[in-house]
């Protein structure tokens, strides 16, 4: 199984330990080695093992980021080695133990639609704080937004077959954030995403890293901001026309009552909630689909039921929305004409829809059929 395995180590200025990866990888098993000199300096050039059969050294004219290495190796084993079976990315600081890389590989079996992860342990005392943090925090975004039960999600240690590269070049990122992307997209599309336990190493406080705090962690959680940015606007428009449209039926004496729980009601907010809904609904759902969820079936494609299934969700969603604000401002008292707390009561309720509706879109509306990597 070694000998159908690819190593993908991708450096930007590595130390003497990058060599001394590649020694202990040799030692475990595996043969066949990609190296991407991510545009290093060229005192650094050194650290890189020389090429040979089974070494292949690509460089990067320029710093390109982790995940245009990750997809210039991809690409490179797509076009020139048609018999390697699975792949296996390998940091090359030293903090993956050969052995670890063997049993990653070793778990993919003959699923050739899934990925393996050498999940770490955060709770050890050896756990730099900002790793620990960055962790704890993706961990709840996966676990409670996007639905993905995985332990260790920074994890660079990852084993695929090469069945999954034709979604992997496609997979957005040219940075840290493509290894978060990569997760994401594994999900949309059916992919199984399974971890394995490693040993949790860092070398003098993981030092080498080139994650930037500020930059990389804005484009790691890009995705989520997307979908609020995305939500945002939808929401100012709805809210905006919710407060126009009430106001309006108010005067118009546009009005029914509907009873609810033995109390009766008025249908102005029903009304200018499923008015403003409609506008603000189909706006949503064009970004989400293009920008935020990056769904990939074809505009035209008979089997794209994704609108029907946004309005499968948005439809209950508008009725829960307006029943609750309703409800709210009859228990306080508070009378139609008085459209400042009532839209008040609303972007409460629509704060908590909006937290249910990212996980809902993302596995279920806009989940892409499962991949035949072609």
């Amino acid at each position: 199984m070694l000998n159908s395995t690819i190593v993908i180590i991708p450096s930007l200025d590595p130390d003497e330990h990058l060599k001394e990866t590649v020694e202990g990888l040799k030692a475990a098993g595996f043969s066949r080695f990609i190296l991407v000199d991510d545009g290093s300096s060229k005192e650094n050039k050194k650290n890189f093992p020389e090429p040979t059969e089974d070494i292949v050294v690509l460089h990067h004219e320029v710093n390109r980021g982790k995940g245009a290495g990750l997809k210039t190796a991809f690409a490179y084993i797509q076009e020139n080695l048609p018999d390697a079976k699975y792949m296996v990315t390998v940091d090359g600081d030293g903090q993956h133990a050969p052995a670890d890389a063997k049993k990653c590989v070793e778990a993919l079996g003959d699923n050739k639609n899934q990925v393996i992860l050498g999940a770490r342990c955060f709770s050890q005392d050896n756990v730099p704080l900002r790793s620990k943090l960055g962790n704890n925090i993706t961990l709840f975004v996966f676990h409670k937004l996007c639905g993905i039960q995985i332990s260790d999600t920074q994890t660079g240690l990852r084993a695929f077959p090469t069945e999954l590269i034709p979604t992997l070049l496609k997979i957005e990122g040219e940075r840290f954030e493509y290894e978060t992307n990569m997760l994401l997209k594994f999900k949309q599309r059916g992919v199984e995403i399974n971890e394995v336990p490693i040993e949790t190493v860092y070398i003098e406080e993981n030092h080498a890293s080139h994650f930037r705090t500020v930059q990389d962690s804005f484009l790691v959680y890009k995705f989520i901001l997307a979908y609020i940015a995305s939500s945002a606007i939808s929401f100012i428009i709805d809210i905006s026309l919710f407060a126009v449209f009430q106001k309006l039926f108010t005067k118009l004496s546009i009005a029914g009552t509907f009873f609810l729980f033995g109390q009766k009601y008025t249908m102005i907010k029903l009304f200018a909630t499923a008015c403003a809904r409609l506008i603000s609904s189909l706006v949503n759902y064009n970004i989400n689909k293009h920008k935020v969820f990056d769904y990939e079936g074809e505009e035209k494609d008979k089997n794209d039921h994704t609108l029907l299934k946004y309005y499968a969700l948005a439809i209950p969603q508008m009725f829960i929305s307006a029943f609750a604000v309703t409800i709210l401002t009859s228990v306080f008292g508070i009378a139609d004409e008085r459209t400042f707390l009532t839209t008040l009561f609303k972007v409460c309720v629509d704060v908590i829809i909006f937290l249910v509706n990212y996980r809902v879109q993302r596995v279920w509306v806009f989940a892409d059929k499962p991949a035949n990597n072609n």
